[in-house]
């Protein structure tokens, strides 16, 4: 399952018609957010949804927009972004927290957009949470947003840990992933209520997996 979601990553990035729809979500979140938000939580309500992915083609469309772009990892638990971005993951954002490593030392470089970076989750710490909670937490993104035009952060789903909650008080705005046919109307309205609860900027939601017949998917932000 792994292997496969890396391929489907790349062949996405080779997909015009894929490019298209990303240029526009990348459109629709330029226009539906305030000026100076640049740091943004791409989640979902459940595993599987695909926020992992999108994230990712997010992050390259706007960097193809000459955007210097940082990705980073915070899914501590089932981190993704590694194996899309075939980077290594020994060093990252728990090593970074825990005082192990330096920002310098985590960054990588994406080779194409060339002005595209990574930080990748680091080693699966057991305390996830514990660290995105601290201060060195928020003095990490402040690093990031002096830094970078926009931040993307993967996190965990929403319903079933308390890290994306956490995360999410620290970012200008969130987007959730529903895949359709599989997001219940149930995972939805309790995401509304976590959403509501943190009194968060909510860019909007991406509707992914609607099938067409001239390509596979086709993504839509509401």
């Amino acid at each position: 399952m792994k292997r496969k979601e890396a391929q489907n990553f790349q062949e996405s990035i080779a997909n015009s018609s894929l490019n298209e729809q990303f240029r526009i979500l990348r459109t629709n979140i330029t226009f539906t957010t305030s000026q100076g938000k640049k740091i943004f939580l791409v989640t979902s309500g459940m595993n599987s949804e695909g926020k992992s992915t999108i994230l990712a083609n997010l992050a390259i469309s706007f960097s193809q927009q000459g955007k210097k772009v940082l990705i980073i990892d915070a899914d501590m638990r089932h981190p993704t972004q590694h194996r899309l971005f075939n980077k290594m993951n020994h060093i990252g954002l728990s090593t970074i927290l825990s005082g192990q490593h330096t920002f310098e030392e985590a960054i990588q470089s994406i080779e194409e957009p060339h002005n595209m970076h990574i930080i990748t989750s680091g080693v699966i710490p057991p305390n996830p949470s514990d660290l995105l909670s601290t201060s060195v937490f928020k003095d990490f993104l402040q690093k990031c947003r002096d830094r970078y035009d926009y931040i993307f952060i993967d996190s965990t789903p929403l319903i079933q840990l308390s890290d994306a909650k956490i995360v999410m008080k620290e970012v200008d705005s969130s987007i959730l992933v529903i895949r359709a046919n599989r997001t219940t109307k149930t995972t939805l309205l309790k995401c509304k209520k976590i959403l509501d609860g943190v009194n968060l900027s909510l860019s909007g939601y991406i509707l992914n997996d609607v099938k067409e017949k001239k390509y596979n998917k086709k993504y839509y932000l509401n």
